[in-house]
């Protein structure tokens, strides 16, 4: 298993990647590509006393976190993340990892891998932790202006994550939306919520709000990129505003601190939950190869548990079940329009 690491996309570059690389090489037998500048890797590669299977591949440019996408694309040929995806492309990798520029993994991986069989959009996708468990939700940003065939699409794609990564069985699925009932929302939800209530491979729960997706409601939550990212971004807010209040609580007094002694292991294994460093990264789903995509502010830790990710991805070929469940969305089409 070959693994492409764009080692120039965080904030952190490279020094981030390359420990997150020598972590995640050193608990399996991967082969992790760092693609990037030759001679800063080599120098950050060299500190570290032992490391498994890494190998060093030049690219003499990198793409910004400030940069606009499309340019960035156009121009930056020998960028660190597009020559990553080269090698996925060419054969010589089986997934690339990225921690840099969003919008240039995205319009990058669309055009050098293209998308998958049948799939019109691509969507990011991330699983959020929830008062029982973990929930799917997509899409977090790729398309911020939806069909309701598109969305369809993510629900097929998020029931194939959620079950062969996440080893979910018959995953259930939400629709994003203002109420329960089936007449709330756009006219594009009304649409969704028709097709996929009649779908026969999905396991339609109907509309699902907030509330009751963070309950752990579903397993799978669909939205358009807009709202997606909205609320990733909220959920991420208020995570960290949170963990600050508890924070000054705890250090208000000595009886406080006392108390967050005590409650040390709770915390700490709180913060497992929360922590984004401690999953597997953000999956571009729909794309003709794996693509991870993880924060630009991410740790080693980050880096590393996206490595697994991809590992996983590729292990349990999850583009080919994609694709399945494409195919038999397709077939309830073809058969609806035709009853029709």
């Amino acid at each position: 298993m070959r693994i492409a690491l764009d080692a120039m996309g965080s904030d952190g570059a490279p020094d981030i990647e390359v420990a997150g690389a020598v972590e995640a090489s050193l608990e399996s037998d991967i082969e992790i590509i760092l693609v990037g500048d030759e001679a800063k890797l080599t120098e950050k590669l060299a500190a570290f006393p032992k490391y498994g299977n890494i190998k060093i591949i030049h690219a003499s440019e990198a793409i910004g976190m400030n940069d606009s996408p499309g340019e960035a694309v156009r121009q930056k040929k020998d960028s660190s993340l597009l020559v990553a995806l080269r090698l996925v492309k060419n054969g010589e990798a089986d997934a690339v990892i990225s921690a840099g520029n969003t919008g240039a993994v995205m319009m990058g991986a669309r055009i050098i891998l293209g998308p998958l069989s049948g799939v019109k959009r691509s969507a990011i996708c991330q699983a959020l932790p929830t008062a029982s468990g973990r929930v799917v939700l997509l899409d977090l940003g790729a398309n911020v202006d939806c069909t309701a065939r598109m969305l369809s699409e993510f629900a097929e794609m998020g029931i194939a994550y959620s079950h062969y990564a996440l080893q979910v069985e018959n995953p259930r699925v939400g629709l994003l939306n203002i109420g329960e009932e089936a007449a709330k929302g756009s006219s594009v939800a009304k649409e969704v919520h028709q097709l996929l209530t009649h779908a026969p491979n999905v396991n339609f729960i109907g509309n699902i709000e907030p509330k009751a997706m963070y309950n752990g409601g579903a397993d799978v939550v669909v939205c358009d990129g807009f709202i997606g990212n909205i609320i990733l971004k909220t959920s991420e807010s208020v995570a960290g505003v949170m963990a600050k209040l508890v924070r000054e609580k705890f250090e208000a007094s000595s009886r406080s601190k006392l108390g967050a002694v005590l409650a040390r292991k709770s915390l700490m294994e709180l913060k497992e939950v929360v922590d984004p460093n401690k999953h597997q990264g953000a999956p571009l789903l729909g794309i003709n190869g794996v693509v991870i995509i993880t924060h630009g502010s991410c740790t080693s830790e980050g880096i590393k548990n996206a490595l697994k990710g991809a590992l996983t991805a590729v292990h349990e070929n999850l583009n080919l079940h994609i694709q399945e469940n494409i195919g038999k969305l397709r077939a309830f089409e073809a058969s609806r329009d035709k009853a029709n």
